[in-house]
Protein backbone atom coordinates (compact mmCIF):
# COMPACT_ATOMS: atom_id res chain seq x y z
CA UNK A 1 0.00 0.00 0.00
CA UNK A 2 1.54 3.12 -1.13
CA UNK A 3 2.21 5.65 2.02
CA UNK A 4 1.18 9.80 1.30
CA UNK A 5 4.07 12.14 1.51
CA UNK A 6 1.95 13.23 4.74
CA UNK A 7 2.37 10.46 6.54
CA UNK A 8 5.92 10.27 5.21
CA UNK A 9 6.39 13.38 7.26
CA UNK A 10 4.33 12.06 10.21
CA UNK A 11 6.53 9.02 10.23
CA UNK A 12 9.78 10.86 10.12
CA UNK A 13 8.75 13.31 13.01
CA UNK A 14 7.65 10.19 15.14
CA UNK A 15 10.88 8.77 14.73
CA UNK A 16 12.89 11.37 15.58
CA UNK A 17 11.02 12.66 18.49
CA UNK A 18 10.07 8.97 19.50
CA UNK A 19 6.68 9.89 21.01
CA UNK A 20 3.59 10.10 19.25
CA UNK A 21 2.09 13.07 21.67
CA UNK A 22 5.69 15.10 20.84
CA UNK A 23 5.05 14.29 16.78
CA UNK A 24 1.95 15.70 17.03
CA UNK A 25 2.57 18.67 18.92
CA UNK A 26 5.30 19.24 16.30
CA UNK A 27 2.94 18.62 13.36
CA UNK A 28 -0.21 20.51 15.02
CA UNK A 29 -2.37 17.47 14.51
CA UNK A 30 -4.16 14.92 16.54
CA UNK A 31 -2.14 12.16 17.80
CA UNK A 32 -4.10 9.65 16.54
CA UNK A 33 -3.04 10.73 12.89
CA UNK A 34 0.46 10.51 13.88
CA UNK A 35 -0.40 7.18 15.24
CA UNK A 36 -2.28 5.75 11.94
CA UNK A 37 0.75 6.85 9.95
CA UNK A 38 3.07 4.65 12.05
CA UNK A 39 0.78 2.07 11.63
CA UNK A 40 -0.12 2.48 7.79
CA UNK A 41 4.07 2.70 7.15
CA UNK A 42 4.65 -0.33 9.08
CA UNK A 43 1.97 -1.93 7.45
CA UNK A 44 3.53 -0.75 3.78
CA UNK A 45 7.01 -2.02 4.48
CA UNK A 46 5.82 -5.26 6.36
CA UNK A 47 7.75 -4.65 9.62
CA UNK A 48 7.82 -3.42 12.88
CA UNK A 49 9.63 -0.08 12.60
CA UNK A 50 9.13 0.94 16.72
CA UNK A 51 8.81 -0.76 20.03
CA UNK A 52 6.08 0.74 21.96
CA UNK A 53 6.41 1.48 25.79
CA UNK A 54 3.52 2.44 27.58
CA UNK A 55 4.14 6.23 29.14
CA UNK A 56 7.73 5.73 27.63
CA UNK A 57 6.90 6.47 23.73
CA UNK A 58 8.37 4.74 21.09
CA UNK A 59 11.62 3.54 20.09
CA UNK A 60 12.90 2.85 16.40
CA UNK A 61 13.83 -0.93 16.00
CA UNK A 62 16.90 -1.55 13.79
CA UNK A 63 14.96 -1.62 10.91
CA UNK A 64 13.37 1.76 12.00
CA UNK A 65 16.50 3.27 11.86
CA UNK A 66 17.35 2.39 8.50
CA UNK A 67 14.19 3.59 7.29
CA UNK A 68 14.33 6.59 9.02
CA UNK A 69 17.89 7.57 7.45
CA UNK A 70 15.82 6.56 4.28
CA UNK A 71 12.93 8.82 4.85
CA UNK A 72 15.38 12.05 5.93
CA UNK A 73 17.20 11.28 2.92
CA UNK A 74 13.83 11.14 0.89
CA UNK A 75 11.79 14.46 2.20
CA UNK A 76 15.26 16.35 1.87
CA UNK A 77 15.63 15.51 -2.19
CA UNK A 78 11.74 16.30 -2.13
CA UNK A 79 12.21 19.88 -0.41
CA UNK A 80 15.06 20.33 -2.63
CA UNK A 81 13.26 19.81 -5.69
CA UNK A 82 10.58 22.27 -4.33
CA UNK A 83 13.19 24.85 -3.75
CA UNK A 84 14.55 24.46 -7.23
CA UNK A 85 11.49 24.55 -8.93
CA UNK A 86 10.45 27.91 -7.26
CA UNK A 87 13.80 29.48 -8.01
CA UNK A 88 13.30 28.16 -11.60
CA UNK A 89 9.67 29.77 -11.98
CA UNK A 90 11.04 32.88 -10.26
CA UNK A 91 14.25 33.71 -11.51
CA UNK A 92 15.12 35.63 -14.59
CA UNK A 93 18.24 32.90 -15.57
CA UNK A 94 18.45 29.95 -17.77
CA UNK A 95 17.12 29.28 -21.14
CA UNK A 96 14.58 30.84 -22.91
CA UNK A 97 13.31 28.28 -26.12
CA UNK A 98 11.33 30.25 -29.01
CA UNK A 99 10.11 28.89 -31.99
CA UNK A 100 8.31 31.49 -34.63
CA UNK A 101 7.09 30.92 -38.11
CA UNK A 102 7.44 34.85 -38.87
CA UNK A 103 9.52 34.36 -41.65
CA UNK A 104 10.82 38.18 -41.11
CA UNK A 105 11.40 37.48 -37.38
CA UNK A 106 15.02 39.09 -38.29
CA UNK A 107 13.00 41.93 -38.21
CA UNK A 108 11.80 42.18 -34.78
CA UNK A 109 13.08 39.51 -32.43
CA UNK A 110 16.54 40.80 -31.82
CA UNK A 111 14.60 44.17 -30.52
CA UNK A 112 12.60 42.53 -28.15
CA UNK A 113 15.43 40.18 -27.15
CA UNK A 114 18.13 42.66 -27.10
CA UNK A 115 16.54 44.51 -23.18
CA UNK A 116 16.20 41.37 -21.93
CA UNK A 117 19.78 39.69 -22.19
CA UNK A 118 21.32 43.02 -21.53
CA UNK A 119 19.24 43.86 -18.29
CA UNK A 120 19.76 39.58 -17.31
CA UNK A 121 22.96 38.27 -18.50
CA UNK A 122 22.29 34.51 -17.03
CA UNK A 123 19.71 34.34 -19.37
CA UNK A 124 20.28 32.64 -22.79
CA UNK A 125 18.30 32.47 -25.95
CA UNK A 126 17.48 29.70 -28.14
CA UNK A 127 15.66 30.69 -31.23
CA UNK A 128 14.43 28.33 -34.06
CA UNK A 129 12.37 29.18 -37.19
CA UNK A 130 9.77 26.22 -38.06
CA UNK A 131 6.10 25.98 -39.55
CA UNK A 132 3.19 26.49 -37.87
CA UNK A 133 2.89 22.39 -37.30
CA UNK A 134 6.46 21.93 -36.10
CA UNK A 135 5.76 24.74 -33.66
CA UNK A 136 2.97 23.75 -32.05
CA UNK A 137 4.19 19.93 -32.00
CA UNK A 138 7.38 21.21 -29.99
CA UNK A 139 5.94 23.56 -27.53
CA UNK A 140 3.40 20.77 -26.57
CA UNK A 141 6.46 18.12 -26.06
CA UNK A 142 8.42 20.70 -24.05
CA UNK A 143 11.38 21.62 -26.71
CA UNK A 144 10.25 25.00 -26.90
CA UNK A 145 8.98 28.05 -24.19
CA UNK A 146 7.02 30.12 -26.47
CA UNK A 147 5.86 29.92 -29.91
CA UNK A 148 5.03 32.99 -32.29
CA UNK A 149 3.06 31.99 -34.77
CA UNK A 150 -0.08 31.81 -36.97
CA UNK A 151 -3.29 30.35 -34.50
CA UNK A 152 -5.80 29.03 -37.05
CA UNK A 153 -7.72 26.37 -35.04
CA UNK A 154 -8.07 26.51 -31.34
CA UNK A 155 -5.96 23.56 -29.05
CA UNK A 156 -6.52 23.27 -26.01
CA UNK A 157 -2.60 22.51 -25.30
CA UNK A 158 -1.83 25.38 -26.02
CA UNK A 159 -2.42 29.27 -24.31
CA UNK A 160 -2.32 31.77 -27.22
CA UNK A 161 -2.31 35.54 -27.09
CA UNK A 162 -2.81 37.80 -30.29
CA UNK A 163 -0.13 40.32 -31.14
CA UNK A 164 -0.91 41.46 -34.46
CA UNK A 165 -3.35 41.38 -37.08
CA UNK A 166 -1.11 41.43 -40.58
CA UNK A 167 -3.35 42.28 -43.82
CA UNK A 168 -1.96 41.10 -46.95
CA UNK A 169 0.13 43.79 -48.86
CA UNK A 170 0.98 44.04 -52.60
CA UNK A 171 4.64 44.37 -53.95
CA UNK A 172 6.16 45.40 -56.94
CA UNK A 173 9.24 47.15 -57.88
CA UNK A 174 9.28 50.52 -57.39
CA UNK A 175 9.16 51.82 -60.97
CA UNK A 176 6.47 49.81 -61.88
CA UNK A 177 3.34 51.24 -62.84
CA UNK A 178 1.19 50.22 -60.13
CA UNK A 179 3.55 51.58 -57.29
CA UNK A 180 2.33 55.13 -58.65
CA UNK A 181 -1.18 54.57 -56.94
CA UNK A 182 -2.41 54.72 -52.73
CA UNK A 183 -3.53 51.02 -53.33
CA UNK A 184 -4.27 48.63 -55.41
CA UNK A 185 -6.79 45.31 -56.58
CA UNK A 186 -7.06 41.98 -57.01
CA UNK A 187 -7.56 42.46 -60.23
CA UNK A 188 -5.03 44.12 -61.18
CA UNK A 189 -2.69 42.25 -59.43
CA UNK A 190 -3.65 39.12 -60.65
CA UNK A 191 -3.46 40.27 -64.23
CA UNK A 192 0.96 40.41 -62.89
CA UNK A 193 3.20 37.85 -63.28
CA UNK A 194 3.22 36.59 -60.23
CA UNK A 195 5.85 35.16 -57.76
CA UNK A 196 4.03 33.29 -54.76
CA UNK A 197 5.34 32.58 -51.73
CA UNK A 198 5.39 28.61 -51.25
CA UNK A 199 5.08 28.38 -47.54
CA UNK A 200 2.32 26.38 -45.40
CA UNK A 201 -1.08 28.03 -44.76
CA UNK A 202 0.39 31.01 -46.80
CA UNK A 203 -0.01 29.96 -50.61
CA UNK A 204 -3.75 29.03 -49.84
CA UNK A 205 -5.09 32.03 -48.48
CA UNK A 206 -2.98 33.61 -51.36
CA UNK A 207 -4.32 31.96 -54.21
CA UNK A 208 -7.63 32.20 -52.24
CA UNK A 209 -7.46 36.07 -52.41
CA UNK A 210 -6.22 35.94 -56.41
CA UNK A 211 -8.75 33.70 -57.93
CA UNK A 212 -11.63 36.02 -56.47
CA UNK A 213 -10.57 37.73 -59.47
CA UNK A 214 -11.94 35.51 -61.89
CA UNK A 215 -8.72 36.02 -63.73
CA UNK A 216 -6.14 33.07 -65.49
CA UNK A 217 -3.30 33.29 -62.97
CA UNK A 218 0.58 33.30 -64.49
CA UNK A 219 2.68 32.57 -62.17
CA UNK A 220 6.50 32.82 -62.60
CA UNK A 221 7.66 31.25 -59.90
CA UNK A 222 7.39 29.77 -56.47
CA UNK A 223 9.64 30.61 -53.35
CA UNK A 224 9.96 29.25 -49.83
CA UNK A 225 11.38 32.37 -48.84
CA UNK A 226 9.88 35.83 -47.73
CA UNK A 227 13.45 37.38 -48.93
CA UNK A 228 13.81 35.64 -51.81
CA UNK A 229 10.62 36.68 -52.84
CA UNK A 230 11.48 40.33 -51.95
CA UNK A 231 14.71 40.02 -54.11
CA UNK A 232 12.71 38.56 -57.14
CA UNK A 233 10.32 41.39 -57.18
CA UNK A 234 13.18 43.92 -56.82
CA UNK A 235 14.80 42.69 -59.87
CA UNK A 236 11.84 43.06 -62.15
CA UNK A 237 10.69 39.50 -62.28
CA UNK A 238 6.71 39.77 -61.45
CA UNK A 239 5.03 41.00 -58.55
CA UNK A 240 4.12 39.35 -55.08
CA UNK A 241 1.77 39.32 -51.79
CA UNK A 242 3.00 39.08 -48.32
CA UNK A 243 1.93 39.73 -44.95
CA UNK A 244 4.81 41.22 -42.81
CA UNK A 245 8.02 43.61 -43.91
CA UNK A 246 11.02 44.28 -42.96
CA UNK A 247 11.72 47.74 -41.24
CA UNK A 248 12.74 49.98 -43.55
CA UNK A 249 15.48 46.71 -45.33
CA UNK A 250 16.45 46.81 -49.14
CA UNK A 251 15.71 43.22 -50.37
CA UNK A 252 19.25 41.86 -51.71
CA UNK A 253 18.76 42.62 -54.73
CA UNK A 254 19.57 46.10 -54.20
CA UNK A 255 16.49 47.76 -55.95
CA UNK A 256 13.61 49.72 -54.45
CA UNK A 257 10.40 48.24 -53.71
CA UNK A 258 6.59 49.45 -53.13
CA UNK A 259 4.50 48.05 -50.66
CA UNK A 260 0.51 48.92 -50.95
CA UNK A 261 -2.73 47.70 -49.70
CA UNK A 262 -4.76 45.88 -51.39
CA UNK A 263 -8.44 47.94 -52.24
CA UNK A 264 -12.00 45.71 -51.24
CA UNK A 265 -9.61 42.97 -49.79
CA UNK A 266 -9.96 41.49 -45.98
CA UNK A 267 -7.08 38.75 -46.77
CA UNK A 268 -4.44 38.20 -43.68
CA UNK A 269 -3.15 37.04 -40.58
CA UNK A 270 -3.03 37.54 -36.86
CA UNK A 271 0.28 36.43 -35.58
CA UNK A 272 -0.19 34.81 -32.16
CA UNK A 273 2.10 33.84 -29.50
CA UNK A 274 1.48 30.73 -28.13
CA UNK A 275 2.75 28.58 -24.66
CA UNK A 276 1.69 26.31 -22.34
CA UNK A 277 -1.33 26.51 -20.50
CA UNK A 278 -1.16 26.99 -16.28
CA UNK A 279 1.42 28.96 -14.09
CA UNK A 280 4.59 30.30 -16.11
CA UNK A 281 7.82 30.65 -15.29
CA UNK A 282 8.94 34.26 -14.70
CA UNK A 283 11.33 34.26 -17.74
CA UNK A 284 8.57 33.45 -20.18
CA UNK A 285 6.06 35.65 -18.83
CA UNK A 286 8.67 38.65 -19.24
CA UNK A 287 8.75 37.67 -23.06
CA UNK A 288 5.03 37.40 -23.66
CA UNK A 289 4.92 41.10 -21.87
CA UNK A 290 7.94 42.54 -23.95
CA UNK A 291 6.04 41.10 -27.31
CA UNK A 292 2.78 42.49 -25.98
CA UNK A 293 4.15 46.22 -25.39
CA UNK A 294 6.38 45.44 -28.70
CA UNK A 295 3.78 45.22 -31.43
CA UNK A 296 1.39 47.48 -29.42
CA UNK A 297 3.64 50.16 -30.10
CA UNK A 298 4.81 52.00 -33.38
CA UNK A 299 7.41 49.82 -33.83
CA UNK A 300 5.23 47.08 -34.56
CA UNK A 301 3.05 48.94 -36.64
CA UNK A 302 5.69 49.25 -39.50
CA UNK A 303 5.41 45.55 -39.72
CA UNK A 304 2.38 45.94 -41.40
CA UNK A 305 1.05 47.11 -44.46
Amino acid sequence: MPISLRAMRYLQAVLRQGSITAAAEEMNVAASAIASALNQAEDAFGMALVTRARSKGVFPTLAGHDVQRRVDDLLERYDALLSDVSDLQSGLSGNLAIGFNAPIAPAFLPQICAPLLQAHPDVTLTLREADNTSAQRDLINGQLDVIIYVAELPNPQIETQSLIYAPTYFLCPADHPLAAGTSVSVSQIAREPLILLDRPAARGYYMDLLEQSGEALHIVATVNSTEMVRSMVAAGLGVSLLNMRPREVPPYAGRDIRCLPISGASSGVTFSLGFAPGPKRRLVQMFIDDCTAFFDGPEGAKLIV
